[in-house]
Order: structure tokens, then sequence, then C-alpha cells
């Protein structure tokens, strides 16, 4: 039985993974795809900025509407004793966040379809939020 299940997940990994590129996807030859994926990790940030969803909310919500970005979906969760998660859709944006005050550091996870100078914007921003003084940026175009 457990085995049958772990062939069924195996099965739909694979289905998954059928569109080996953009073009399989057959799309109209003046289509344009822009999109970018934007994974940040943000080390030696200020505490207080880390800790509190309410304040983290009002900043970001800031930060967006320098972009003229309208956050569609939002929700910032408050841990115990301490840690803020936050996901925030906005048109053409997604947008994670998950910090670690003890640690003083934060992680950023930021997906766009509108362009990445805007995106880039975005996280630097947000990385002035937390006023880090560290950090690593990953970028992969979609």
């Amino acid at each position: 039985m457990v085995e049958q299940n772990n062939n069924k997940a195996l099965k739909s990994m694979r289905s998954y993974q059928t569109v080996r590129s953009i073009k399989s996807l057959k799309l109209k030859k003046d289509t344009k795809i822009n999109r970018i994926h934007i994974v940040v990790d943000l080390f030696k940030c200020d505490d207080k900025s880390l800790s509190k969803a309410s304040l983290m909310e009002q900043k970001v919500k800031k930060i967006l509407n320098q972009f003229n970005l309208e956050p569609k979906i939002k929700t910032f969760s408050q841990f115990k004793p301490f840690g803020v998660t936050a996901i925030v859709c906005a048109e053409g944006l997604q947008l994670t966040l998950h910090t670690w005050p003890e640690y003083n550091s934060a992680a950023l996870d930021l997906y766009s379809f509108g362009g990445s100078r805007k995106a880039t914007q975005v996280c630097d921003q947000i990385k002035q939020m937390f006023k880090s003084t560290e950090h690593t940026m990953r970028v992969r175009k979609r």
C-alpha cells in the first residue's frame, strides 16, 4: 500500500515536469514572457524591524504603494515568541517573507511577471526596510 502511494506520487511529479520549455507551450510568436524570480537571504538586520507583524505590514504596504502595486491578497502572521511570515499578492507580483529576529535574518522570495526592474527595486526597498547590511541574492529569469 505504501509502495503504491509512493508510485502515485512519483508519477504525479513526472507529469508536473512534462513541460520542458516555453516553446512547448505553443504560445503565439509575439507573446513575450517577462518573468523573474528573486530569492534573497538577509543577514545582520535590525531585530526590531523583524519582530512585529503589524509594523511589517505597514512598511510593506508603503513600499508597494511606491510602485503603484495594490495588495490583492495579504497575510501577516506573528509567531510566538517572535518571527513573522508574510504573503502578499499584488498585480504582477507575489512576495513571501519570513523573519528570524533571534538570528537578525530574514528570507524574501519574490516572483514578478511585470518586469525585472520593478522587482529588483522592491527587493532593494525591503532590504532597506530590514536595515540589512549583508545579503545573498539569487535571480532567475523564467
